[in-house]
């Protein structure tokens, strides 16, 4: 519960069980990480560089099984009986904890990403156009 003071290595390993126990399927994950990674390579005004990449898909994932959550009833005095309360934590997803979940995603897909990269931005583009950040091409009247 407390993981202040940890290593970012320890905090990453603490991230992934909490996917495990959630039942996160790998697919998940693999999937978050080949759509950042085709959005970040189709947009040309992205930051296209490995930090970047691998902390936008920690970023992602991190959210998927993180926080914590509480439930109390307590007593009312308007009314006489009880009322819910409910408190949803989340630690701030930033750190060196980021760069290692994302490094060890890539390391898992990135050699997947080469391949299919390219196919996702085709089919992106086939499916909604031209990324925004692709300079707009004048038709001839």
């Amino acid at each position: 519960m407390n993981l202040r003071g940890q290593s970012a290595k320890y905090r990453a390993r603490v991230a992934f069980a909490r996917l495990r126990a959630a039942e996160i399927s790998a697919r998940r994950l693999i999937a978050i990480y080949l759509a950042v990674s085709a959005l970040i390579e189709d947009d040309w005004k992205s930051h296209n560089v490995r930090e970047f990449r691998i902390v936008q898909a920690a970023k992602a994932v991190h959210r998927l099984a993180s926080g914590t959550h509480g439930k109390w009833e307590f007593w009312d005095p308007l009314t006489g009986g009880t009322r819910l309360y409910q408190i949803h934590a989340y630690p701030r997803s930033s750190g060196l904890v980021l760069r290692e979940i994302g490094e060890a995603l890539e390391k898992a897909c990135a050699e997947l990403a080469r391949e299919v990269v390219p196919e996702v931005i085709a089919l992106r583009t086939k499916r909604y156009g031209l990324h925004p950040s692709h300079p707009q091409v004048a038709k001839a009247s």
